[in-house]
């Protein structure tokens, strides 16, 4: 075993040299640079730590994102919702192309949820992770084209973060696929081997990665906050007021906003709008910048997560806040690295695992903690006395058994902290002999761990690297192929583009970029942000003579001026504002058909509707200074008798 000065020792020769971990090769000594080296280092490269990290926000998003869709699954895209297959087939809407076309019943539909989450599931720990990189693609942009009715850009967004990340390698570190590849690579057999972590990994690994798509994010992230700059040319920007008439929003406003808002001092709602519009013009700025590359991508992260977070837990807009928050983390350089590492690596947290050398579980178990041990803080030795066949020694060598073992063995891992103390409130000492019984002897087997330490892998082999080098080429080409059709989408989609040159669009792309819905019209609350607020407002009448709304199964609530916050979730919310424009009158009859059905969601026969009406409620959000919203109107659509049968409200009464 190391002993713990010269592990820390070791820990800081590698520091003092700009290595960001014990177990990160130190970068080579600084000179001056080329100018293609400054290009590369600003704008080509990633560190494969940061884009692991990336891996795991993006799946920890994605499940989150599908469980944000889940209670509205059957509305949404079942055939007895609110807009079937057949229906959107007859009548395309912006000729989206969907996967989900092809399941229209219940069953497939939750059979089809189950594999979602399994991709997602599996991107998140990595395994076999281009594999669910692509599916995840058509699994993102099937569920975002299948309803364009509740579309907003947020699902653009969505849609381009899950492409743009499919042409990087997101499993090459903190992932099944790293893990099992290291095991397969090196076999350990003793304390010495353990304690040993040279040559754990691949080289290519450990390596950054330069791509073409480094600098694609660039123009991408950099486009969408400066054309949602360049774009606020209203007054309410101008003048600072914007954000107090998006605030008094209720079909977007978040109940916390809404209890809230009035407390807010006016001259604090025009910080906030300069703010708003100072850091949407820095981001770009910074993403460009090779002077002082490490601070102003730093200040991408700070700005992006600053504001998204504060746009999410204050309006309803789907994916919108939450996708450009996991985006910022593609952008941690390996400075940032080195810093976390040089913060949360703590030498009075190292421990020595004593293990029975005897217990093919025990050994596997201590090769996987190798690797895990970044900051080199964990150590082995073996002991065929040990008890229950692991312990754990700290420095003061206090020897630790059963849940206090593992609780001071993950203290020492990175991030361990935030994950020990459930060690130590649940005794998990019952839960972790039953499956070290269960794992002897199999878990190896399972894996195909217990073959002889491969030979250099096939990526290492003059073929091996040849190949690589060509699907490189390939992956760089078709990256190249989409941004072009991204910036030709962007000039013909962009108000401030267009006005200024005319560029034509080959049907390919526009055809491409509209079924796939990988947009660049970049508009959020502009020229002006909004100042009408609305919903729709169902009053049905049951057999038994009750009113109610069969969209929430209570009485109709036609008191928008009072409303604080309408408590809809952004899919509602959306689908509520679309369905009262007089272009989408095609889809009130599968509409009607929904509300209809109310017997079938509530059980209750008693909920059969005789007829009905729809109503567009809207007012005008309070105008500056004040509290109380103005101009209220309850505008009929249409109504609807007991066989179904629509009959729409006058053209001169449609909003």
């Amino acid at each position: 075993m190391m002993p713990s000065n010269a592990a820390t020792a070791a820990g800081s020769a590698d520091g003092d040299a700009g290595a960001t971990s014990p177990n990160e090769a130190a970068p080579p000594a600084r000179r001056a640079q080329t100018w293609w080296e400054v290009v590369r280092d600003s704008y080509l490269v990633f560190d494969r730590r940061t884009l692991g990290l990336t891996r795991l926000f993006l799946g920890f998003y994605l499940i989150f994102d599908l469980f944000r869709r889940t209670p509205d699954w059957l509305a949404m895209f079942e055939d007895r919702g609110v807009l079937p297959a057949h229906v959107i087939l007859n009548r395309p809407q912006a000729s989206g192309f969907s996967i989900l076309h092809g399941f229209s019943h219940a069953w497939e539909l939750w059979a089809l949820w189950g594999v979602i989450l399994l991709t997602y599931v599996l991107l998140l720990v990595g395994w076999k992770t281009k594999v669910w990189q692509v599916l995840a693609l058509f699994w993102v942009t099937g569920m975002n084209g299948r309803v364009l009715l509740i579309e907003n850009g947020g699902y653009v967004v969505q849609n381009l973060l899950v492409l743009w990340t499919m042409f990087l390698p997101l499993g090459d570190r903190f992932s099944l696929d790293a893990m099992l590849a290291s095991l397969r690579r090196r076999r350990e057999g003793s304390a010495e081997d353990l304690n040993d972590r040279e040559a754990l990994q691949e080289p290519y690994r450990m390596s950054p990665h330069v791509t073409l798509v480094g600098l694609i994010l660039c123009f991408q992230i950099g486009a969408l906050y400066y054309f949602n700059v360049v774009h606020k040319t209203g007054p309410a920007w101008k003048n600072g007021t914007a954000t107090h008439f998006v605030m008094y929003n209720d079909r977007m406003a978040t109940p916390l906003v809404a209890s809230i808002r009035t407390l807010i001092p006016f001259p604090m709602f025009i910080f906030l709008a300069k703010m708003v519009m100072a850091m949407e013009a820095a981001v770009p700025l910074m993403l460009f910048s090779p002077i002082g590359k490490v601070w102003a991508r730093r200040g991408v992260v700070v700005c992006m997560v600053l504001m998204h977070i504060g746009f999410g837990s204050s309006f309803v807009l789907g994916p919108f806040a939450w996708a450009l928050c996991t985006w910022s983390t593609i952008f941690f350089t390996r400075d940032d690295w080195s810093l976390a590492y040089r913060t949360m690596r703590r030498a009075e947290r190292e421990v020595t695992v004593l293990y029975d050398p005897r217990s093919a579980a025990t050994l596997l178990a201590c090769r996987i903690l190798a690797r895990m041990d970044r900051f080199e803080l964990v150590w082995f030795e073996a002991d065929a006395a040990v008890a229950h066949r692991f312990a754990v020694r700290d420095l003061q060598g206090h020897v630790h058994h059963g849940a206090s073992a593992v609780a001071r063995l993950v203290l020492a891992l990175p991030t361990g902290p935030a994950f020990a103390w459930m060690f130590r409130v649940f005794p998990l000492r019952p839960l972790v002999e039953a499956l070290l019984r269960h794992a002897e002897g199999r878990t190896t087997r399972f894996f195909g761990l217990d073959r002889a330490a491969r030979a250099p892998s096939p990526a290492e082999t003059p073929v091996g690297r040849r190949v690589g080098f060509a699907r490189t080429g390939f992956r760089e080409l078709l990256a190249g192929a989409f941004f072009i059709g991204a910036l030709n989408q962007a000039a013909v989609e962009l108000w401030s583009i267009k006005r200024l040159v005319k560029v034509p669009q080959p049907e390919v792309t526009r055809v491409f970029s509209h079924k796939m819905r990988f947009l660049q019209g970049w508009f959020m609350f502009s020229p002006n942000p909004v100042m009408d607020d609305g919903t729709i407002v169902s009053e049905a009448v049951t057999v038994d003579g009750r009113h109610v709304d069969p969209f929430s199964n209570k009485a109709p609530d036609f008191d928008l001026l009072h409303a604080k916050s309408l408590r809809y979730n952004q899919i509602w919310s959306d689908y509520f504002n679309r369905m009262h424009l007089p272009g989408n009158k095609a889809y009130r009859d599968a509409m009607i058909d929904f509300m209809r059905r109310l017997p079938e969601r509530t059980g209750n026969p008693e909920d059969a509707l005789v007829s009905g009406e729809v109503y567009w409620v809207k007012d005008m959000n309070p105008k500056w200074r004040t509290h109380e919203s103005w101009g209220y109107q309850k505008v009929l659509l249409y109504s609807f008798d007991e066989s179904g049968k629509r009959t729409d409200a006058k053209s001169g009464d449609n909003p």
